[in-house]
């Protein structure tokens, strides 16, 4: 049952936390703007989003523990032992 999704590399997760950081830069750019015109709807969607980023930074960031410490070329995250062919 691996598949492609569930398969980690450092490329691939170094891909995944780039465009963590760079969706975060814009929600926070979005607040900013927000907090001229003071819409809270728009403030509460942005920091849920911003939230969820946090969590997926933190999953992200111990894939690539996981994947350093094995001293593999890669992860799966539904079987240890399976690999990417």
């Amino acid at each position: 049952h691996n598949s492609k999704k569930a398969n980690y590399n450092q490329k691939k997760i170094d891909k995944h936390l780039e465009y963590i950081e760079t969706k975060t830069q814009e929600y926070l750019n979005a607040l900013a703007q927000n907090d001229a015109q003071e819409t809270s709807t728009t403030v509460t969607n942005i920091q849920q989003k911003i939230e969820r980023l946090k969590q997926n930074k933190i999953k992200y960031e111990l894939l690539e523990e996981q994947l350093k410490t094995s001293g593999e070329p890669q992860v799966s995250t539904t079987d240890c032992d399976a690999r990417a062919l």
